[in-house]
């Protein structure tokens, strides 16, 4: 799923980048707004004239953060593991759901983001110029579709909500990616559907069960319940 450069036109690409970078600024904003960050430490004076105090982290930003960063490590794995689609791109887990649901769309949004981002520098997966069209995708279709999918069927049955949520993010994502090749005349649409979307159908089930068995995880290490 992860669109290299040359596969999209300038102006698609650009746009997507120009939007997706916006978005990843006004999620990171909402998160520090939403945890306790900031909390006024005491330290000794180095010169020995008193103690002086400074804004720093408080403990349960710093768990916040860590858990976060957890997170990305998992969707990171997750992404990891590829298989090639010749008429289009590839297939592969999203993760979305997994951080969004224990982190929220926010949240979510951020790490697949930055997720998306490590792996392009530095893995040269995914292009650099293609960066907000895969963001757009996988980050904020990932994310936000997700939560709230999972949200609203949640209430009756955790399980369902997980997998509606897996379901709907990797298949919506993946057919974006379809159109955005498609509108760029990189593919034969009606051609790489079929082994876009079969892929990704099998790629969604296999993504409920790691997302439950994560999910139930990271709950019973945090003593939480499943909603």
């Amino acid at each position: 799923m992860h669109i290299p450069d040359g596969f999209l036109n300038n102006n698609l690409a650009g746009g997507l980048l120009a939007g997706s970078v916006g978005m990843l600024g006004y999620c990171l904003s909402k998160i520090l707004k939403t945890v306790p960050v900031a909390s006024r430490v005491l330290t000794n004076n180095v010169s020995g004239t008193g103690i002086d105090s400074h804004l720093g982290f408080s403990e349960n930003a710093n768990k916040y953060f860590q858990k976060l960063a957890l997170i990305a490590l998992w969707v990171f794995a997750f992404q990891m593991f590829n298989i090639p689609v010749k008429s289009a791109t590839s297939a592969h887990l999203l993760g979305g759901a997994f951080a969004a649901i224990l982190a929220g769309p926010f949240a979510g949004f951020a790490i697949i983001s930055f997720v998306l981002i490590t792996q392009s520098l530095f893995f040269s997966d995914g292009g650099i110029l293609a960066l907000g069209a895969n963001i757009f995708n996988m980050a904020f279709i990932g994310s936000f579709l997700s939560y709230y999918a999972y949200k609203s069927f949640s209430r009756r049955i955790h399980c369902l909500g997980v997998f509606i949520a897996c379901f709907f993010s990797v298949m919506t994502a993946s057919l974006i990616c379809l159109l955005e090749l498609g509108l760029s005349g990189s593919i034969m649409f009606s051609t790489a559907f079929k082994d876009m979307m079969n892929l990704h159908l099998g790629v969604a089930c296999l993504e409920t069960l790691i997302t439950l068995a994560l999910i139930k995880a990271f709950r019973s290490i945090n003593g939480q319940s499943n909603e």
